[in-house]
């Protein structure tokens, strides 16, 4: 990413991202001891999260392989619109995760369309943010 694509907006979603994730992982191992959770799962989880934190974060530095785009093509506001989706659906991934693991350690059960809630939100940002780029792309043609 460029120094000059950073924003305050910028930094401040990817501190409260990162914020979460490490809430996340301190959380999991709390309820791992509170609840005798095998090291296996909270291994397994912590796994899940940075594996997807990391490829979420490579997309954001390379954002041309969202849409699978020349660096040439990729500039402007494709970029930026590419970069802000990939952003915020990392942070609504981080963000679900936190809450559901906030849940657990309080000990309330959530409901089973809460998932369903986190995959529309994701769907609908992604929706959002192409039909942006596609727009963009077409005038450019």
């Amino acid at each position: 990413m460029r120094k000059e694509e950073w924003t305050v907006l910028n930094l401040l979603l990817e501190a409260v991202g990162i914020v979460a994730a490490v809430l996340y992982l301190g959380l999991q191992v709390y309820y791992g001891i509170s609840y005798g959770v095998s090291l296996i799962t909270i291994a397994m989880n912590a796994v899940v999260l940075i594996l997807v934190y990391a490829g979420l974060t490579l997309l954001t530095v390379y954002p041309e392989r969202v849409n699978g785009l020349s660096k040439e093509t990729c500039n402007g506001l494709v970029r930026r619109y590419t970069m802000d989706m990939v952003r915020l659906i990392k942070l609504i991934f981080v963000l679900g995760l936190l809450f559901a693991s906030i849940c657990d350690v309080m000990g309330h059960q959530i409901n089973s369309g809460y998932s369903m809630v986190v995959v529309v939100l994701v769907v609908g940002i992604a929706l959002h943010y192409e039909r942006k780029i596609f727009r963009i792309l077409r005038k450019k043609k």
